[in-house]
């Protein structure tokens, strides 16, 4: 809780200096950078989910932080830095499915990886046999999601508020309520399957 808080202060604190910077191409380069290293790992994982390539989110992550770039050195505002790139990286991602029609399965050692956090490596064969029978429980319910249900799952998973997700998604912050009320309520009646 307290690496989040100080993570938003720190997105608080380069949203007033990019307004600031927004004509220093040089400077605005260095802090575009900065929000890079912030919130690249966040906004690949939630394209990862999205398109199921880790290769193609990467790529559309550098694009959504260019997006960023050209918009703040062409003048543009922006309000809420981290709602807007995940807002521009999930249009991407829409985007993308809907030129190429077809949807990648996640590699299931990547999606353990993105679930579990870590592979359990000292970890007894049993305990190793018991996440891997979770994590298909988890994967279960994850498949049994509508789309919105799993974008709000996944946005909120990365931290943003009822708000933000509404803005993202282009849907009122009730809704953004219902789905998590939904999804929620489907991966716990799998995880006790």
């Amino acid at each position: 809780m307290k690496v989040e808080m100080q993570s938003r202060a720190e997105m608080f604190s380069l949203e007033a200096e990019l307004v600031r910077l927004s004509q220093d191409a040089l400077k605005l380069e260095q802090k575009v950078t900065e929000l890079f290293e912030l919130l690249r790992g966040p906004i690949q994982r939630y394209l990862v989910t999205i398109l199921g390539n880790a290769a193609e989110a990467e790529e559309a992550t550098q694009e959504t932080f260019l997006r960023l770039y050209q918009n703040l050195h062409s003048g543009q505002r922006i309000r809420n830095v981290r709602a807007w790139l995940f807002r521009v990286a999930h249009n991407l991602a829409i985007d993308r499915q809907r030129t190429s029609k077809s949807l990648d399965i996640m590699d299931a050692s990547y999606a353990a990886q993105l679930l579990t956090g870590s592979q359990h490596l000292g970890s007894s064969p049993e305990r190793r046999v018991l996440d891997q029978e979770r994590l298909g429980r988890v994967q279960s319910g994850l498949a049994g999601l509508s789309a919105q249900e799993r974008h709000c799952m996944d946005l909120r998973a990365e931290g943003l508020r009822y708000r933000e997700i509404a803005d993202i998604l282009g849907i009122s912050p009730s809704s953004v309520a219902e789905f998590l009320r939904r999804a929620i309520n489907k991966l716990m009646r799998a995880l006790n399957a």
